[in-house]
């Protein structure tokens, strides 16, 4: 068939239409499973201006299988790549340079890029062997083109949005980031996690007492979710219980948690000085005109800064040089985007537009301050990354104000130390330390 690409003849004219660029899809040998547990049954590639797209088989029985390494050095030939999620795609080829539609549409759109049209044959093969692992080996070669085809041909209208600033900062480094974070998984207890947390289907994410997470990068904030077959790991439940059911496959989890992150983030915007004494504390100081804060005036003091970076400064405090600074920031910033159409995030670039829907003043500000929160995580993340590169210690999960690591001894205690810089930035970011053998911190 002439939409299956298979001798070297063909692998050759398919390489040469790369020029222009085009659309590429992974076909796994799973849709439901975590990318991290499937293999490579085939890859559809649709040049720029062909009618229709090619696939070319790797390990379906239909074909004359081609190797990946040949797969890589065709799509290194395609100078614009467009990818539905490039994240996903990693995990089969490294197309760096490829351009995430699902990340471009959210980041012009702020909304979550689907594709409404469905193949009936697929469907039907999935609700028949669903279990089977390697379903999509089951699957004519026939319909996994013609659902690729589909999907293309419903994509193309977003090839032309336009790349909007920051947009690189995440489709490269966010998505790298995020990509690596995933590999690692988390240890669990195999029983207690089923059966308290309730996955849709073990299989789909758990292999050898390590369940695998997924970090949805695709929001209007730009703040990754996390969640993969029914679990949310961004909200796991704090009781005993539920947190028991992990384990560290090293030696221990550690988690470093930031001091009034957000509260940081915004006096570094606003350039109202902080020290590395806790930041609620040093407020609470002013707000109560004492040094010795108790426990009810901390936790006060907490109250109040938490409604003043969302732009709901307490009327007794407005007076206080910090919310004079706050809500001449959340004025400057809502007089910019009523002005001009549009806000950037100060470390990342990315926008904020008129696109949004039922803006005011205070939803503007959360929005930047997650936004902030998260470029500069994805900034520590890839320092941190690299530092560990090399080490048996890996960082498990990513929870917005606090970095969970799988600790192992062998990499010294000195590797704590130097985690502790990374994520301080000389006690710009003070952090604090907690360690367990389970996420009971």
């Amino acid at each position: 068939m002439f939409y299956i690409v298979e001798s070297e003849e063909q692998l050759t004219l398919l390489k040469n239409y790369g020029s222009k660029g085009g659309y590429v899809e992974v076909i796994s040998s799973h849709d439901l499973y975590h990318p991290k547990l499937t293999t490579t049954v085939a890859v559809y590639i649709k040049p720029t201006d062909h009618k229709e797209g090619y696939i070319v088989p790797i390990n379906h029985e239909e074909g004359l299988n081609v190797t990946k390494e040949r797969v890589s050095d065709i799509l290194s030939a395609y100078r614009t790549l467009y990818v539905l999620d490039k994240k996903n795609a990693l995990y089969h080829f490294n197309i760096q340079h490829a351009i995430d539609l699902s990340l471009l549409y959210s980041m012009v759109k702020y909304e979550r890029l689907e594709i409404p049209t469905k193949n009936n044959t697929v469907n039907w093969f999935y609700n028949k062997f669903s279990e089977f692992k390697n379903i999509n080996h089951l699957i004519p070669i026939s319909i996994l083109h013609q659902k690729c085809d589909n999907n293309c041909t419903y994509l193309e209208k977003y090839f032309n949005l336009e790349i909007p600033t920051g947009f690189e900062y995440y489709n490269t480094t966010a998505t790298n980031v995020f990509f690596l974070i995933e590999q690692t998984g988390l240890g669990i207890h195999y029983q207690a996690f089923k059966d308290l947390l309730s996955p849709r289907q073990p299989e789909y994410s758990i292999t050898d007492n390590v369940v695998f997470t997924s970090y949805n990068l695709y929001n209007a904030t730009s703040r990754p979710t996390n969640s993969f077959n029914s679990v949310n790991f961004a909200a796991i439940p704090k009781t005993e219980e539920h947190r028991k059911c992990f384990k560290p496959q090293n030696d221990f989890f550690v988690e470093f948690d930031f001091d009034g992150y957000h509260l940081r983030l915004l006096c570094e915007q606003i350039n109202f000085s902080l020290t590395s004494e806790s930041a609620h504390k040093q407020l609470a100081k002013n707000y109560f005109g004492t040094e010795d804060i108790t426990e009810e005036q901390y936790l006060e003091a907490k109250q109040i800064n938490f409604q003043a970076i969302y732009g709901k400064i307490p009327d007794q405090h407005r007076n206080l040089e910090i919310f004079k600074l706050i809500q001449r920031y959340i004025d400057d910033m809502w007089e910019q985007y009523e002005k001009t159409g549009v806000v950037l995030n100060a470390h990342s670039s990315k926008p904020f537009t008129k696109a949004l829907k039922d803006m005011h003043p205070a939803k503007l500000m959360n929005y930047m301050m997650q936004s902030l929160e998260t470029s500069r995580n994805i900034v520590i993340l890839k320092n941190v990354l690299r530092y560990l590169k090399d080490k048996k210690t890996k960082v498990a999960l990513y929870t917005y104000d606090a970095i969970l690591f799988d600790f192992s001894k062998e990499d010294g205690k000195n590797t704590l130390e130097d985690l502790k810089l990374i994520l301080e930035e000389t006690n710009k970011y003070p952090v604090k330390f907690k360690y367990s053998q389970s996420l009971v911190l």
